[in-house]
């Protein structure tokens, strides 16, 4: 019950005054006449608010729901889930993007700064996942730094293998060489990248060839992952080349994939999500991964707001 007192020169303005205050339903209390003057109490009923559901504690942050239902568009069960967001802020004023960032960085590993892009690298694989071009793309950006790197192939059984990559680098005035039984110079001044062959990680005399060839090399080895695959298998495939050192992946085919599970599965086993390939086109850079660009870009595939994430 809300009790108003109106006056007004006479009755009816009083009235007029009590119902736009209180609506047709107000009830006239008391009324009285003092010095040319009228008073009016009134009352109306109102609901009043419940304060226990007012100040009860929340049972589900609206804003990790937002993250969740996109967890869950990528293929995430509710345990996967339920680990990444454990990491988390505790808070629902979070924008979805800000908490995923948070989330993300806390659980996976990130490049620190561009020095991913150099070094001694080679790059293996599964069969079709993009390494000849990733590591056309790593002799560009050798290029643009002032290097010269040395390019070697041991992709050799595949049929125009090396005659792909030569194709590829022959703008950058880089001569592919395949890598036959000597090693690249260890000491050497510039770079080595190499293009390994792809081999499938669930046939054991592949990937024993495909192990002493790393060591031959004497390159740190790189995972080559395409997005877009089953989560499991993406977790069982980069397990079998974390046996041979890998610590880190380089993404290809992120702009035809639009469920990114898999590319969480493997970074669910420590390696590093380093580089990003975000088109076909060669002459496009790999890009460094961020919490906050993953996030963005995990949001946006499962139709979210990807907000502003600096």
């Amino acid at each position: 019950m809300r009790l108003r007192i109106f006056e007004a020169p006479t009755m009816q303005e009083a009235l007029a005054r009590m119902r736009a205050a209180l609506g047709p339903d107000a009830v006239i209390v008391a009324t009285r006449e003092e010095a040319g003057a009228v008073r009016l109490t009134a009352a109306a009923d109102t609901q009043e608010p419940d304060l226990e559901e007012l100040l009860a504690r929340p049972s589900k942050s609206p804003t990790a729901e937002v993250v969740r239902s996109a967890l869950r568009h990528h293929g995430l069960d509710e345990t996967r889930c339920a680990a990444l967001l454990a990491g988390a802020p505790s808070t629902s004023g979070f924008d979805p993007a800000v908490l995923l960032a948070e989330a993300l960085a806390r659980r996976y590993r990130f490049p620190s700064d561009e020095e991913t892009q150099r070094g001694s690298l080679i790059l293996i694989g599964p069969p079709g996942a993009g390494k000849t071009a990733v590591v056309a793309r790593l002799a560009a950006a050798a290029r643009l730094a002032g290097e010269v790197p040395e390019v070697l192939s041991a992709d050799l059984d595949r049929v125009g293998g090396l005659d792909q990559l030569r194709g590829l680098i022959a703008p950058l005035g880089l001569e592919p060489k395949p890598l036959g039984e000597a090693s690249p110079a260890p000491a050497a001044r510039r770079p080595v990248l190499v293009d390994g062959p792809g081999v499938n990680p669930f046939r054991r005399d592949e990937m024993v060839e495909l192990s002493a060839l790393v060591r031959r090399s004497r390159c740190e080895p790189v995972l080559v992952l395409p997005a877009g695959l089953d989560l499991e298998d993406c977790a069982e495939v980069a397990a079998n080349f974390q046996v041979m050192g890998v610590r880190r992946m380089i993404t290809t085919r992120l702009d035809a994939a639009r469920r990114l599970g898999g590319i969480l599965a493997a970074a669910e086993l420590g390696l590093e999500l380093a580089l990003a390939a975000t088109s076909p086109l060669v002459g496009k850079p790999l890009l460094p991964w961020s919490a906050a660009g993953l996030a963005r870009l995990l949001l946006v595939r499962a139709g979210g707001q990807a907000g502003d994430v600096p």
